[in-house]
């Protein structure tokens, strides 16, 4: 297992060991999210561990900070769960965390999303501002109208034998390659938190689909991907007329149109992270296709 250790400052603390995330680890991992009012479950670092790599920083045999990575092909990277104790933070663990992490991912374009406090590490580091998601959500969603379908179109159901479709369509929108992220949502371990995968299809073909999971204190709307803003609008429409009275969230992106819209429903921005990318920047898909709610704001 690759690590090492950073003497943290003041001069005289305790040396801090940096090494490779082990499924072990998670519990510690969920305490740290918990420890800083993150919203996620155990279920959901299990996830995002299975689909990605990470380290961790120990003191005393304690894990006291984590950063996970996902490389998504050849091309692009995401980096997110960059957390560090309350008690242990301005020791320079985050700073150790993020280069050990951004070592992986020489080569490709990482995308992340920064809070107000960990921005401007981010910039030091390399990363520039792009845009910014809004994450939307309700504490008890009211009933809301189901869309109305035109005579073309109509929703389908979709199961595991689909993953390879939505990683393709998921592909399109922003060149990351995920099948693994689509295959492990249809895990055995993991298909209890997918509540619906809905396709919309135009006269027989995909016009775009979403998923409705069980993430942080109830339930996520994402991803969102479709060619155009109306038909992701009717997927998004659908999903929430399906979860009344639930907690619900969505990490949109902030550009796409649809934050204005989940405001006049009633679902009101509560925060709004920078995205961030180094070596590079998003994709701009020449096939339309978009990404307009997130898988979440680690996985992108």
């Amino acid at each position: 297992m690759t690590e090492h250790t950073i003497q943290t400052t003041p001069q005289g603390a305790s040396q801090i060991r940096l090494r490779e995330i082990t499924s072990t680890d998670l519990p510690a991992c969920h305490a740290l999210s918990q420890a800083v009012e993150w919203p996620h479950r155990l279920a959901d670092w299990e996830l995002a561990f299975q689909c990605g790599k990470g380290w961790v920083a120990e003191s005393a045999g304690k894990v006291i900070g984590s950063a996970l990575y996902w490389q998504w092909g050849s091309t692009y990277s995401t980096l997110g769960l960059v957390i560090v104790s309350p008690d242990c933070q301005g020791r320079g663990v985050g700073k150790a965390l993020l280069n050990a992490v951004l070592a992986q991912l020489e080569g490709t374009t990482v995308r992340l999303h920064a809070t107000p406090e960990g921005k401007p590490l981010y910039e030091k580091l390399g990363f520039v501002t792009t845009g910014s998601v809004c994450q939307h959500q309700h504490r008890e969603l009211p009933t809301l109208a189901a869309p109305m379908l035109s005579g073309d179109c109509q929703f389908r159901r979709l199961t595991a034998e689909n993953a390879i479709t939505l990683a393709e369509l998921d592909a399109l929108s922003s060149g990351m390659q995920r099948a693994v992220l689509y295959q492990a949502l249809f895990d055995a371990a993991n298909l209890p938190h997918l509540e619906t995968t809905l396709m919309l299809t135009r006269n027989g073909q995909p016009a775009g689909f979403s998923m409705l999971r069980k993430f942080g204190r109830g339930y996520t709307i994402g991803p969102v991907i479709a060619d155009n803003l109306d038909d992701a609008k009717c997927l998004v429409a659908q999903l929430l007329n399906e979860s009344a009275g639930q907690f619900v969230r969505l990490d949109v992106e902030g550009a796409s149109g649809l934050s204005e819209w989940l405001e006049e429903l009633g679902l009101p921005c509560v925060d709004r992270p920078t995205t961030m990318y180094k070596q590079g920047g998003p994709l701009v898909s020449p096939s339309g296709w978009f990404n307009f709610s997130l898988m979440s704001q680690a996985m992108g």
